[in-house]
């Protein structure tokens, strides 16, 4: 990967253009616009800044949200290069700088960036396509309704005249870019929608892709930091002395971290080499003050979300009158779900290196937010944010934890002591105990059936702590903890409800969020209120959401490439689950099978809609490793023991292996709606519809994760 350089003059011209842009939604003009000559020389020019195109036809699509393997990389430039109408495989792909001014917000989650740039990136792509076929124009004299755009070339209609852009760049970055550019019929689509390999995928798999930890900068120094096991504890003292006679240790510092408004000591120690730096870590003797945080464990904390769950809670949705519905009279069905706190682990651990000079501060590494680095370092060190420069890199994982700058600011603040860049790498072990982690959560849930076997009243409580109040005394629930409720199901009385818990331990996104537990409780109901009715637990569903067209077509196409209404061969069954997840609607079908007395999962069906599809390979991609992780968060979970972590690594905290996945079959259908999410999406139904599945072949109804052994055996 490349940097994108720019100079200070023309940093200013394009923020103050798509300033305007990004605000009010039209397309930058290109007045003023500065060329680059380069050694060969050949001379580039930039139409916008998206879309740059050398004298020799090369041409480079700018992608400006960072990859951490969602495809980003890619699907961002595939929309540029449909209405450029150039041959995305042709295409130079490069990141774009860090720049909210010119890009607006790049940081990745939720599943937003497809769904969020769609737009803009096809009129970027439009537009610089009609200031070329401009500019080809005017060379021969015509209108530019003459003339049309084919595999990065101009051509004349009914003649055999053409340009290439390179030939036209030129005179096309002397023109004002056209503010309502006319855009492609989705019909005629030659890029978006095509099974197109990834070019970063090369790169990734022959090593010459640049993550986080490959980074290294002239003068750099190593920092391996101690931190409280119990989060919040505070450093009393520590052996300073004894671990600077360490061969490369150059200074032992404390430090902290802001994390949700909790300041989180450590010790640093800092070295010429990593090694070096860990040696004088290992050799560390810190005395905490860690404030009695030891008596909290699982069952302490599971015990007051219980008792909790018998407070009244905060009404977050509301349909009818589910409480007094109740109260007639009639028999009611309750359950009660728990879920774990889970842990991130990406496979690059967190990481960061930050060079602190006079009014100046570089950051370089692996982060899901430029932005929000750029905003950090601005922030803790008073330093304007045009001398702040942020170098992102491809990224091993994120899941919603590369979205914090924790520890940027750990490398800022020994950068600044030590007057020199500081690299902080996190251990395997700190990244699976410290976290932030995925909340745990207990989940309430009661109903009843009418006299046909229809759910009359439902009520859904959750009990968690919530990401964006995890300090001070609102103890109201709000909104975000009923993510991955359904509340598209047609129940005419129903209502959701929040009960607010707050803890030292620290949380924050996780790969779904709140759609990751939720819908575990609330799919498992729903099947086994179907059961309670006699009915089949699919077409149960697709009673409730008949009148939703996504919801039923994929229902309906899952169950017909599951073979649903098949009858079971052998020592097998299948369960079913749907979910909304940013915008994207999802059925899965996963069949379980007996074997050695144990239940084990053997294919899972997915129907997904998520409006119009970019890249249906990467899709297929990110649905696989959705259902990867979803399985891994069905069968392994964080404890709490003594107050702390206590699966300190894989061997304790087992990811889900190749041998151990199940076959996958996803369908996507054909929309033209605009785009949808598709990086979370398949994650929320996988606990569910396994868990419906064990239960259809034992009879087994599990209601708590982590799934144990015993929870798998049959009979």
């Amino acid at each position: 990967m490349e940097n994108t350089k720019i100079s200070r003059r023309r940093f200013v011209q394009l923020g103050t253009i798509a300033g305007s842009f990004l605000a009010v939604g039209c397309i930058p003009t290109s007045d003023g616009k500065e060329i680059v000559q380069n050694l060969n020389g050949n001379t580039d020019y930039s139409l916008n800044q998206f879309i740059k195109i050398g004298s020799d036809g090369v041409v480079t699509l700018f992608t400006h949200r960072p990859e951490m393997g969602q495809g980003t990389y890619q699907s961002m430039p595939m929309i540029l290069a449909e209405e450029l109408e150039t041959d995305i495989n042709a295409v130079k792909i490069e990141m774009s700088e860090a720049n909210r001014d010119l890009y607006g917000s790049q940081m990745v989650v939720g599943s937003r960036s497809v769904a969020s740039e769609y737009a803009v990136l096809r009129k970027m792509g439009a537009a610089a396509k009609e200031m070329l076929m401009s500019a080809a124009a005017k060379i021969w004299d015509v209108s530019p309704n003459d003339c049309y755009a084919e595999n990065s070339m101009i051509k004349l209609k009914n003649t055999e005249k053409s340009l290439t852009y390179g030939e036209l760049v030129e005179e096309a970055s002397k023109l004002e870019a056209p503010q309502n550019p006319t855009l492609k019929d989705p019909k005629d689509f030659k890029v978006i929608g095509q099974p197109i390999l990834r070019q970063d995928i090369p790169m990734k798999t022959n090593g010459s892709a640049i993550f986080g930890l490959d980074m290294k900068v002239d003068g750099m120094l190593h920092a391996s930091i101690e931190r409280s096991p119990v989060f919040l504890g505070k450093v009393v003292s520590f052996n300073k002395d004894e671990v600077m006679k360490i061969t490369g240790v150059k200074d032992v510092l404390k430090t902290q971290r802001n994390v949700w408004g909790h300041e989180r000591e450590g010790v640093a120690v800092i070295a010429d080499s990593y090694w070096a730096a860990l040696k004088g870590r290992k050799a560390l003797k810190v005395e905490w003050d860690n404030q009695d945080l030891e008596q909290h464990n699982s069952q302490s904390i599971f015990d007051k979300y219980e008792e909790d769950a018998l407070k009244d809670g905060d009404m977050l949705h509301a349909v009818g009158d589910a409480e007094n519905t109740f109260k007639e009279g009639g028999e009611i069905i309750e359950a009660v779900y728990q879920t774990p706190y889970q842990s991130h682990v990406p496979m690059e651990p967190m990481n960061a290196i930050v060079s602190v000079e006079e009014n100046k501060a570089t950051y370089w590494g692996a982060t899901q937010n430029p932005n929000g680095v750029r905003s950090q370092l601005q922030n803790q060190l008073g330093i304007a944010p045009e001398n702040i420069e942020v170098n992102y890199t491809f990224m091993g994982g994120g899941f919603g934890r590369r979205s914090m700058t924790d520890m940027v600011e750990e490398a800022a603040d020994l950068s600044k002591k030590m007057k020199a860049p500081v690299k902080v790498t996190w251990t395997r072990e700190d990244d699976q105990t410290q976290g932030p982690f995925r909340a745990c959560s207990i989940n309430t849930l009661k109903a009843k059936l009418d006299d046909d076997g229809n759910i009359l009243a439902l009520e859904h409580k959750i009990v968690a702590q919530e990401i964006r109040n995890q300090t001070g005394d609102n103890m109201k629930a709000g909104g975000q903890l009923m993510g991955g409720v359904n509340t598209d199901y047609e129940i005419p009385n129903f209502s959701v409800k929040g009960v607010l818990e707050k803890s030292y331990i620290p949380i924050t996104y996780w790969r779904a969020v709140y759609h990751s537990t939720n819908p575990f409780a609330h799919e498992s109901f729903i099947d086994e209120l179907a059961y309670k009715a006699g009915k089949d637990p699919l077409e149960f569903r697709l009673a409730m959401v008949k009148n939703h067209p996504k919801f039923s077509s994929t229902l309906k196409l899952v169950a017909e490439k599951s073979g649903w209404y098949n009858k079971p061969i052998g020592d097998t069954a299948k369960g079913v689950a749907i979910c909304e997840r940013s915008g994207g609607y999802f059925a899965m079908v996963v069949e379980v099978k007996l074997e050695d007395n144990q239940v084990k999962p053997v294919k899972v069906t997915t129907a997904i809609d998520l409006g119009v599809c970019i890249n249906p390979d990467t899709v297929k991609a990110q649905t696989e490793g959705s259902i990867v992780m979803g399985l891994t968060a069905a069968f392994a979970g964080l404890t709490i023991k003594d107050g702390a972590i206590a699966e300190q690594n894989f061997d304790t905290y087992p990811l889900l292996r190749y041998h151990e996945c199940p076959e996958v079959e996803t369908y996507i259908i054909e929309s033209t709606d605009i785009p949808a999410g598709a990086g979370e999406t398949g994650l929320p139904t996988v606990a569910p519809a396994f868990t419906n599945a064990v239960f259809a072949l034992t009879g087994k109804r599990i209601r708590k994760l982590p799934i144990s052994k015993e929870d798998l055996i049959a009979g």
